[in-house]
């Protein structure tokens, strides 16, 4: 499924149901710190993985596809600039930042899979 796809389906599916503009974010926000809590729980307090990340993650692209289409704009598109911006930005970032992040993945982490 491509994501122009995913937000006409999800369009579909809560025709009737939308968000006022404005608390499009908010929900995406709040998705978003649902993310954050399993990724704190997983990484901080020691909690099995389970597919409460997975979900949640789920929840965020929903919400995000809301964002988009309340707005009148396309997931797609912006998945297009966002990879055009760091197709541009990428060669700078691994310049800048590559080695430090590297060393911060090994610390917190732990060592890579083969």
């Amino acid at each position: 499924m491509d994501l122009a796809d995913f937000q006409a389906r999800f369009d579909a599916l809560t025709r009737g149901l939308e968000h006022p503009r404005v608390a499009t974010a908010l929900a995406l926000v709040e998705e978003a710190g649902e993310v954050a809590r399993c990724v704190l729980d997983q990484e901080v307090y020691g909690s099995a993985p389970s597919d409460a990340l997975l979900d949640e993650i789920g929840d965020t692209l929903a919400a995000l596809s809301e964002v988009c289409s309340r707005h009148g704009l396309s997931m797609e598109a912006a998945a297009e600039r966002v990879l055009a911006k760091v197709e541009h930005r990428a060669p700078r970032w691994r310049e800048q930042l590559g080695e430090r992040l590297v060393q911060l993945r090994a610390r917190w982490d732990g060592p890579a899979s083969p």
